[in-house]
């Protein structure tokens, strides 16, 4: 029997019991709807924890050991030496220091060019991180240079992407301050420092002078509440103000695959120093309850498409039993046990379809309209996700292929019983 025959046929004996045909239709649609939808879910939420935690699952954070035993036992203080080892491990691809500036830095006035409100005799300290270019560089302006500038030249910094959008959610609603303008419109940006001035009584330094910084570039590896300029600018500062050189805050280890970060962990504490995960941990733990979550959820949803496969395969067998005659007619008229299995198939391949079909959709209305509402009673926190769904092409072929697929799983019972009809015994 060719395809558009069987085709045709399988639809007109749907058209013939439409009861049947809508119940086995709202079966494989709950199915597929509930499947798309929670997978759409997992993934927009797991999108949503992205943002809020980044992580690159190639760095390991190296931090000097809790205990030192000295050198020569290993361990000991995070200098150029420590890190010319780190860089030596195996599966290393670079090693980039990271030192906190011991000199206060304050801001008391609003960025050169950006109309805001400041208040009046406010003041803000500036956490710095000094970072190796090689870090950052990708994450630079185009143009940019991350040097440290000759004298009275602005000093580049690069700020975290997320701390833009904790300012504009949190702290400017809060101080009544001007947003700032998203990306790279803030590239060039200055913003007048008093370099030795701390807010906290009695830890401003004798020498207090005016300076600027310029914003160079966003990066989501700089710490979230710190800005990150050239580790050569902050050993110069801590050299001019007499700071004793104690080594390096960490080292950051980039590896060559992400397989490679737990031997390279390894590693780094039998030389006696320690991984900070402290935000890895955070991202992992996140991200692994999100996939459980979204996991379970799909679970339940294949719990479901089987249990659609089941409704059909029973409503599919008392449509056989009741169409045997019907089915023998066909058998007489030449229409193998192969024509009569592939014709039962095929109305359970066209339901699964149309189940597949709506479900999607209504998966993706409903998404539509969780999004609607949860934006509209939600406040205005930092990154709050624009959608908590995602709809990737192959996600809507996953629903109609699953509830067609279950659909045909359903229908192999019901088609073998239909092939094994005895036409002579039907109609006589």
């Amino acid at each position: 029997m060719r395809l558009r025959s069987l085709v045709h046929l399988a639809s007109l004996n749907l058209r013939s019991d439409l009861r049947g045909t809508a119940v086995n239709t709202a079966a494989a649609c709950v199915g597929a709807a509930a499947l798309v939808f929670f997978v759409a879910l997992g993934m927009g939420v797991g999108q949503a924890a992205r943002l809020m935690f980044p992580g690159d699952a190639r760095l390991v954070e190296v931090v000097p050991g809790a205990v030192s035993l000295g050198a020569a036992l290993g361990g000991g203080a995070l200098d150029d030496g420590a890190v010319a080892r780190l860089r030596e491990l195996p599966g290393v691809d670079g090693a980039w220091r990271r030192l906190a500036l011991r000199v206060p830095i304050a801001a008391s006035r609003a960025p050169e060019g950006v109309r805001m409100n400041w208040p009046t005799g406010f003041t803000v300290q500036v956490p710095v991180v000094g970072v190796d270019a090689g870090l950052v560089s990708s994450d630079l302006a185009p143009g940019g240079k991350f040097d440290d500038p000759p004298a009275g030249e602005a000093i580049p910094v690069l700020a975290s992407r997320r701390l833009l959008e904790v300012y504009n959610k949190t702290i400017a609603p809060a101080w009544n301050l001007r947003r700032l303008p998203p990306g790279l419109d803030l590239m060039g940006l200055q913003i007048p420092v008093q370099v030795g001035f701390s807010i906290i009584p009695l830890k401003t330094e004798d020498r207090v002078y005016d300076a600027r910084l310029a914003l160079a570039g966003l990066s989501d590896r700089v710490p979230l509440y710190s800005l990150a300029v050239p580790v050569e600018t902050v050993r110069r500062l801590h050299k001019e103000y007499g700071k004793a050189d104690t080594g390096y805050s960490s080292v950051i280890l980039e590896a060559r695959r992400p397989d490679d970060v737990p031997g390279i962990a390894a590693a780094v504490r039998r030389m006696g120093f320690a991984v900070d995960e402290g935000e890895r941990a955070i991202a992992e733990r996140v991200g692994l309850a999100i996939t459980v979550t979204a996991g379970a959820l799909a679970l339940l949803a294949l719990l479901m498409t089987a249990l659609a496969a089941l409704a059909i395969a029973q409503s599919l067998s008392a449509s056989v039993r009741a169409r045997t005659r019907d089915i023998a007619i066909l058998q007489s008229l030449g229409a193998t046990a192969g024509d009569v299995r592939a014709l039962v198939l095929a109305e359970a391949a066209l339901v699964g379809l149309a189940g597949g079909v709506l479900g999607v959709g209504i998966a993706w209305l409903a998404a539509r309209g969780v999004d609607a509402a949860a934006l509209g009673l939600l406040p205005d926190f930092p990154f709050r996700p624009t959608t908590f769904f995602l709809f990737p092409a192959w996600i809507f072929a996953l629903g109609t292929g699953v509830s067609a697929a279950a659909a045909l799983l359903g229908a192999l019972a019901p088609a073998a019983l239909a092939a094994r009809v005895d036409p002579a015994r039907a109609i006589s």
